[in-house]
């Protein structure tokens, strides 16, 4: 039923490309009173059921090994981050995207233009399918990184993103969404 289906429209998914902010936004959302599972999981969550999707509330940190071996690390390749959203987003069961972009000299020169494209995609898809796709993120950098924080701010906040001043204010926005979801639909 369409009820049935609005009530698991609930689900925080995050992708990471830095492992600390992956174990943080695990402390936040469980201190939010929401179980969660990872493949780098903090005290108190799980161990990730399936590396190739999520499983409930799910954040999965994509620059571990099983993910990089033989491989850039995403904050260098963003690609395997982008198509991890992509299939995060495609689940009906997704309400919200949590993700970081980390900014440097040790990342990407461009961190988000292949990520927009897929965070637009997400949304479109989303809206035919009926239901909205939040999307939430957190920029770590400075203006002085080769990547000016402000312009990756501004590109994410101009293609309806969230972006919020810490990780973790960006978990706990999540954990609201998801209890204000679950409150609509009680």
């Amino acid at each position: 039923s369409l009820e049935g289906e609005a009530r698991l429209m609930t689900l925080v998914r995050g992708v990471f490309a830095g492992g600390t902010f992956c174990y943080e936004a695990q402390l936040m959302l469980i201190g939010a009173g929401l179980a969660c599972e990872s493949n780098a999981p903090a005290p108190g969550a799980s161990r990730l059921r399936d590396l190739a999707r999520g499983h409930g509330h799910s954040l999965v940190d994509m620059g571990d090994d099983v993910f990089t071996e033989g491989r850039p690390h995403p904050m260098i390749d963003p690609s395997q981050r982008d198509a991890r959203i992509r299939s995060e987003a495609a689940d009906p069961q997704t309400a919200v995207l949590l993700f970081d972009v980390v900014l440097g000299h040790g990342a990407g020169a461009d961190p988000c233009s292949g990520l927009i494209a897929v965070l637009g995609e997400a949304s479109a898809a989303a809206r035919r399918a009926g239901r909205e796709l939040v999307t939430i993120a957190q920029v770590c950098g400075t203006e002085l990184d080769p990547q000016p924080r402000r312009d990756i701010v501004e590109a994410l906040s101009r293609a309806g993103v969230v972006v919020a001043d810490s990780n973790a204010e960006a978990a706990l926005l999540a954990a609201r969404v998801v209890a204000s979801i679950e409150e609509e639909n009680a």
